[in-house]
């Protein structure tokens, strides 16, 4: 063998050998198959989706702000009518006209005759007239007549006789009629008003139709 063969023996092994590796390392698997752009995207999706599915539990764990609140019930202030202490008012008295007890409306009367007149009422209202009430004129011809005063109670319910003296007018014919109604301890009116209804005149005047009797 010449001393040349040796190096070329040796240089065809070096070459074969790096054949072979090159081979083994072309057929060897990679790291990924997918590329770097690949991996990035598929990160970033499954980040979304359960940044998503977190806001989805949060909506669900949260209670809805469209419910109708329902109000507390609404409860009328005690009323104190009926009880001790508070004074009455004017609006809790009533006065009721039941009927004539003397002296009919048209009633033919002489210049200066004397008379009495009387009617019943019924306290109607849910407060007692007080002893001192007065029935007073409210329009019309008092005819001599004065103010009638209470002398006692009269409850709710209860009824009285208003008696009032008069004298026929002198100066006057034809019908004449006084208007009466009831003032409390304050001198306020309430309740129906009362009236008498007379007629005078000679023989020769006709009586006038009769008017309902009770509240003008």
């Amino acid at each position: 063998m010449s001393r040349n063969s040796v190096p070329l023996a040796g240089a065809g092994v070096v070459l074969l050998s790096l054949t072979m590796i090159a081979a083994l390392v072309a057929c060897a698997p990679g790291p990924s198959s997918m590329s770097p752009t690949a991996d990035l995207a598929v990160v970033q999706t499954q980040a979304v989706a359960t940044f998503a599915s977190g806001l989805t539990s949060t909506v669900q764990a949260v209670p809805s702000n469209t419910a109708t609140l329902t109000p507390p019930p609404v409860t009328e202030a005690a009323t104190t009518e009926g009880t001790a202490g508070p004074s009455p008012t004017p609006s809790c008295y009533r006065l009721k006209y039941v009927r004539d007890v003397t002296i009919p409306d048209n009633t033919l009367m002489t210049p200066a005759q004397v008379f009495t007149k009387t009617w019943q009422v019924e306290n109607n209202g849910k407060c007692a007239w007080k002893a001192g009430f007065k029935m007073v004129l409210f329009g019309g011809n008092a005819m001599g007549g004065s103010p009638f005063t209470l002398e006692s109670t009269v409850n709710p319910g209860g009824r009285a006789e208003i008696s009032i003296k008069m004298v026929a007018p002198t100066n006057q014919t034809g019908v004449i009629i006084g208007t009466w109604r009831m003032q409390d301890d304050t001198g306020a009116f309430f309740g129906d008003a009362i009236y008498v209804q007379i007629v005078i005149g000679g023989p020769t005047l006709a009586a006038p139709t009769a008017a309902a009797t009770g509240t003008p």
